[in-house]
């Protein structure tokens, strides 16, 4: 059973329960629950909260999300954990559930969050001579320039009246 010292918080949004945990404990926390019955790691994402006026002021800037799932008892439960450092640190959980594996990659690669102890913490979507981090609120917007073949020069819009 989980520990209540490793709650900071809990609540129900829209239905989903959810709780948030310190994230220097985040893997003492998914072991736990793990034990508890959540074997399935349903996936792992992350937001970056930069800029963010939704909320007076946030724990960290990455909120990483884990999404739990008891089969037997068939609930969800999500984990937060709120990150901070550039690069923000987290240590890894895919040795608990092998498909963080992946997950994991994709956040390093996506929003620079560095999982420690992860076999292989390499990029995943983005070619590896790739600078930064493309989901992060920082990361400069302005588009690629995209080169079109000699039969793709004419734009084709739509209709005015659909």
């Amino acid at each position: 059973m989980i520990s209540a010292e490793l709650i900071s918080e809990k609540g129900v949004s829209a239905g989903d329960e959810w709780i948030t945990v310190p994230a220097p404990r985040v893997r003492e926390a998914l072991a736990a629950l793990k034990e508890d019955g959540y074997r399935l790691l349903v996936f792992l994402t992350c937001v970056d909260h930069l800029a963010d006026a939704s909320r007076a002021e946030w724990p960290g800037r990455f909120e990483l999300l884990y999404e739990l799932r008891d089969m037997e008892k068939l609930r969800d439960l999500r984990v937060r954990a709120f990150v901070d450092g550039d690069p923000p640190h987290v240590d890894s959980v895919s040795d608990l559930f092998p498909p963080a594996n992946w997950d994991e990659r994709e956040t390093y690669d996506l929003f620079g969050v560095v999982f420690d102890g992860h076999p292989e913490l390499t990029r995943i979507l983005m070619p590896d001579d790739w600078v930064g981090h493309p989901l992060r609120r920082d990361y400069p917007v302005g588009g690629e320039p995209v080169e079109f073949s000699e039969e793709h020069e004419t734009w084709l819009t739509p209709p005015e009246k659909a």
